[in-house]
């Protein structure tokens, strides 16, 4: 009956210990990119003729080319590797140029496009969502 009382003492004791290690445990945040968050956060920080031109509804739509682009489906054969470069890219800024013309029949000037992916850097940075620079291409 001792032996047994130990025993379960024992084990309590271990289970104790590994509750209070698994929750002294901080887990790190998670990184969520929200094209509404990123809007609102770019938007205020544009020149006051750029968000003119544009307004909410171009900014987001920027933006979600941009994620696009992003995502590698700007390019004609997913097996090629392609260039991502976040903020002002010249080859992303003419895509998302020439998408929103096609798609959309709205034209933006590239300064502004530039503008709103200068700004969506600031926003990944501000999340920390920006890791180490890699290589290859970027200005």
């Amino acid at each position: 009956m001792t032996l047994a009382v130990a025993l379960f003492a024992v084990l309590l004791a271990v289970t104790a210990l590994v509750i209070w290690q698994h929750a002294s445990r901080t887990q790190p945040a998670e990184i969520t990119f929200g094209v509404t968050d990123a809007v609102d956060f770019i938007l205020p920080r544009l020149a006051p003729d750029v968000a003119a031109r544009l307004g909410r509804a171009g900014v987001q739509r920027i933006v979600e080319w941009e994620i696009f682009y992003m995502q590698g489906l700007a390019q004609e054969r997913r097996s090629q590797p392609v260039v991502t470069v976040a903020g002002d890219y010249e080859p992303a800024v003419e895509y998302i140029v020439s998408e929103i013309l096609r798609r959309h029949a709205v034209t933006y000037p590239a300064a502004d496009v530039s503008a709103v992916l200068d700004e969506e850097v600031a926003y990944l940075a501000s999340i920390g969502a920006i890791g180490e620079v890699a290589g290859g291409e970027g200005r």
